[in-house]
């Protein structure tokens, strides 16, 4: 049987949020899914790196991996060298056509990793190739296979869909929790018992992991089942009703809905019936890996098996008429409603956060490979002033300024650019991390921080732990210490 690569990798990083958080921790490890996930040692690998000088942690995400500080600023690589290996490794693998695999990676470490490579001047869709997120397969195995794993329930009585709370449940074990190695291994081992357990489910999450698939699929299948998980998981039963104003992105129509009631609508009426709580309209986004489940699985959820397959029908048939039009007025309803929001909305953005907005043309993509391979400090000056575009350059010089420790980086700055730009750059991070206000940023805010830590401490002196609030106090000292870096040239 020819082989099937599957690379399941975890980070773990020092902010909840991806765009702003810095990657301390990645780990891959690559298997044959047809030959029962045997790993394969020498695709596999894991990489450690250094701070970013120019971002401070969030203390929360720090708690939860407890990596102590003094091993991360004892590390070999900074981590933009961190970010050149990850590239490597990771465009080796989609070369060998493997699928990429987390859990909650759709949401977390595919942002972050995009994120990376982009403000570190690298094209940010290696995984978008082919991948998947274990995480809303086995969400959906709780619905359209409830037999096939275990749950622990929640503090609200729920199901828990937590890595480790999965794996409590069903039996396997780990040696350490948020550690990006152990987390890995664990996801792998996990994706081989949904395998083994919920087959159908595990074939539907890998059969959409190309973007390309998915239009095909969802137009051959009058009618099909979906899942949606919010606060619960629930199961869905529909069928496409065209593309949404965003490219790769479909409209499905829930059954559940008569559309007796909606196509006699005028656009008024169409739009109020829009803007109620109870959605019918639902929107399935081909780089998410959808899960598209055979009619059938109705029967699994108790409104629509009280429908019944005759009249689920009956409504697919008296939609497939009308579904062009309807699709044309939803699509003019939202983006007038998209244009008005994008209208209001007027803040400016930083260069970190453009991923989706930059404009790069292909030469400047060009020249930001350059810089990127290019060590000596001459040929980088040489090729930063060829960049016309002012985002990008400002981009290069935060790469180069998160580069090198603390005691050697503004001699190691001063080779490429000058010392006014070196102040200059210093005292953009210090606005930026220093600042007190609530206005959204790219990058975690010290004074933030530092109140957070003052709550914690509260709880910790309460609670009596003693190793809570060494680790709050080393925390605390980090972020004075930078805090009062940055106070000098703010």
């Amino acid at each position: 049987m020819k082989q099937q690569l599957a690379t399941w990798f975890d980070c773990e990083s020092d902010a909840g949020s991806a765009q702003k958080a810095t990657c301390l921790s990645v780990s891959w490890i690559t298997c044959d899914l047809n030959n029962n996930f045997k790993i394969i040692e020498d695709l596999s690998g894991t990489l450690n790196s250094r701070f970013k000088n120019s971002r401070p942690f969030e203390v929360d995400a720090m708690l939860a991996h407890n990596i102590p500080i003094k091993n991360i600023e004892n590390q070999k690589l900074s981590n933009g060298e961190l970010i050149d290996e990850w590239d490597k490794a990771f465009k080796n693998l989609s070369d060998k056509n493997t699928i990429f695999v987390g859990y909650n990676n759709q949401n977390y470490d595919n942002l972050l990793l995009q994120n990376s490579l982009f403000i570190n001047l690298k094209f940010p869709y290696i995984t978008s190739k082919q991948q998947f997120d274990l995480l809303p397969a086995i969400r959906a195995s709780s619905v359209f296979a409830p037999n096939a794993l275990k749950y622990e329930l929640n503090a609200k009585g729920n199901l828990s869909f937590k890595l480790q709370a999965m794996l409590r449940a069903n039996g396997l074990t780990t040696e350490k929790a948020h550690d990006s190695y152990h987390d890995t291994l664990s996801t792998l081992k996990l994706g081989k018992l949904l395998n083994d357990k919920a087959p159908d489910v595990f074939s539907a999450a890998l059969e959409l992991r190309r973007k390309a698939d998915v239009l095909p699929k969802i137009k051959k299948e009058d009618i099909f089942c979906w899942h949606e998980a919010y606060f619960k998981t629930k199961i869905y039963c529909g069928t496409c009703l065209g593309e949404s104003i965003f490219p790769g992105w479909y409209y499905l129509y829930d059954l559940r809905k008569n559309p007796e009631e909606i196509l006699s609508l005028d656009i008024q009426g169409l739009k109020e019936a829009l803007s109620r709580s109870k959605k019918w309209i639902r929107t399935l986004k081909s780089n998410r890996a959808p899960i598209i489940m055979k009619k059938e699985m109705y029967e699994l959820d108790e409104e629509y098996r009280a429908l019944g397959m005759t009249e689920i029908k009956k409504r697919y048939n008296l939609l497939k008429k009308y579904k062009e039009e309807l699709a044309n007025k939803v699509r003019l309803i939202q983006e007038e409603s998209y244009n008005e929001k994008k209208e209001f909305n007027q803040t400016d953005q930083h260069p970190e956060e453009k991923i989706y907005s930059l404009n790069i043309t292909n030469e400047e993509r060009n020249l930001m490979n350059q810089f990127n391979l290019n060590n000596s400090a001459k040929e980088r000056k040489n090729i930063f002033n060829r960049f016309k575009n002012d985002d990008l350059k400002k981009l290069a010089e935060m790469k180069v300024f998160d580069n090198y420790k603390k005691e050697e980086l503004e001699k190691k700055f001063c080779e490429i650019f000058s010392l006014r730009d070196y102040k200059r750059v210093k005292k953009r991070v210090a606005k930026l991390i220093l600042d007190t206000s609530d206005t959204p940023s790219p990058f975690t805010k010290i004074p933030t921080q530092l109140a957070r830590i003052d709550t914690l401490r509260v709880i910790a002196e309460k609670n009596e732990d003693d190793e809570k609030m060494k680790q709050l106090d080393e925390l605390n000292k980090y972020l004075e210490d930078m805090m009062n870096d940055y106070e000098k040239v703010s």
